[in-house]
């Protein structure tokens, strides 16, 4: 079944949504925006904040041709070979607490929280790993009480906060280019605008404004290019992610040269919604984790030389275990490249992808408790770390297993929002 007709009928199971109010559209809307905003964003040694870590990714035979859609796997999920203990430290933020909480990875213990500015909604890392950037909103409550949308970088070799770069827009998440010079932050409602900062001098740039509302960034390894998942600009509504007729727009993959601050040619990832876009350490493929009201739930991989999909590797096809199903809300890959993890927030597992045969492997549950909101994996490869909103903890996963382990407490109730963790070496 070649691609086109895959992604036809997703979208005519999603098109038979009825449609629904504005106000109840916003709300939705809304609701999915502030579980959205704030995403894992990873660093490890040399390696941009976003994505990329300094490893080659193998090559995946006919991974990139005629597009069928993934259907479950025959083949058994082969467990990778990984070092027994992970090494670095982790941090996570806490928006009800205005903080961010390191881990040390060997011992799995969590250290004193940092106090930051604001509410905290986004997190990343230098590729050097020695400093973090908090993205924070204005906040009336909590140690970091603002009035001001700010940007606050944290010095990791002493766990400091400096001093809060003032914004003037509101902003969702945010990516550095490889050399560490420029931080672009995005916002998709209502100002549709990449704004860059200077991370030497902390200075802000003018806004670039587009013509689509972004939903997710990432940095290409070159750092001449970032990668936008948007609502497309020919079917949503100014200021929304929703078509005239009240039905989700479509979705479109699409590359922002950084030098013309032109947005280039899109690639359709039809009607779900976009979550995450994770790019492999070779640089050469990017993948984007989608979700649906239908439980349509995909992780597309695109080529990044030719932007061209390839097979859709689908999480909600009948007669599929009731454990495949959730809702992703994170993906990570290892630094070998050889394996993703999709964390699923609803069925709170995160699920292995062998990424050269896209065999699923056996979800991993995370002890029963609600969470999966972000994932990110030691630096060595040996264990993920999965932040988990509702139980406020952060749950190691031994890769050598696949195996959780006994979570680690940070917080305490819904409000403390983990949903936003790094790791670095």
């Amino acid at each position: 079944m070649d691609e086109t007709l895959v992604r036809g009928l997703l979208e005519t199971a999603l098109g038979d949504e009825p449609p629904i109010g504005p106000l109840a559209r916003n709300s939705l809307l809304a609701g999915i925006r502030l579980r959205r905003r704030a995403r894992i964003r990873r660093a490890t040694g040399g390696a941009a904040a976003v994505v990329v870590v300094a490893a080659v990714i193998p090559a995946a035979t006919g991974a990139f041709g005629n597009g069928s859609a993934g259907q479950r796997p025959e083949a058994p999920f082969s467990v990778p070979k990984v070092p027994s203990v992970p090494t670095g430290t982790a941090y996570v933020i806490n928006s009800g607490g205005g903080t961010v909480t390191p881990i040390h990875l060997a011992t799995n213990t969590a250290g004193k929280p940092i106090d930051v500015s604001g509410e905290p909604v986004a997190l990343t890392a230098a590729p050097d790993g020695k400093i973090a950037y908090v993205v924070s909103g204005a906040t009336s409550s909590g140690s970091g009480a603002s009035s001001d949308q700010t940007v606050t970088p944290i010095d990791l070799t002493t766990n400091t906060a400096g001093k809060p770069i003032i914004l003037t827009n509101p902003e969702d998440a945010m990516a550095i280019t490889p050399d560490g010079k420029t931080g672009y932050l995005m916002n998709g409602f209502p100002t549709r605008t990449v704004t860059p900062i200077d991370l030497a001098t902390n200075s802000v740039g003018h806004p670039i404004t587009l013509n689509a509302e972004p939903e997710e960034i990432a940095m290409a390894h070159g750092g001449e290019t970032a990668y936008l998942a948007v609502a497309a600009s020919t079917e949503a509504k100014p200021g929304s992610n929703v078509t005239a007729g009240g039905v989700q727009a479509r979705y479109e993959f699409v590359p922002f040269n950084l030098a013309t601050k032109k947005l280039g040619k899109p690639v359709n990832l039809g009607r779900a919604q976009p979550e995450e876009i994770a790019i492999a350490p070779d640089g050469k493929t990017a993948y984007v984790v989608s979700q649906s009201a239908s439980t349509v739930i995909t992780v597309t991989p695109i080529d990044l030389t030719t932007l061209k999909t390839g097979k859709l590797i689908n999480f909600s096809t009948k007669p599929w275990p009731k454990a495949y199903y959730g809702q992703p809300l994170a993906i990570a890959i290892a630094p070998d490249g050889a394996t993703a993890y999709v964390a699923n927030s609803i069925s709170s597992t995160v699920t292995p992808i062998d990424l050269a045969t896209d065999v699923l492997g056996k979800p991993i549950s995370l002890s029963g408790k609600p969470g999966g909101d972000a994932i990110a994996i030691s630096s060595n490869g040996a264990a993920a770390y999965v932040a988990n909103q509702p139980s406020s903890t952060v749950t190691p996963i031994d890769l050598s297993t696949n195996t959780a382990e006994k979570p680690i407490k940070i917080g305490s109730g819904w409000d403390s929002g983990f949903e936003a963790i790094v790791t670095v070496p």
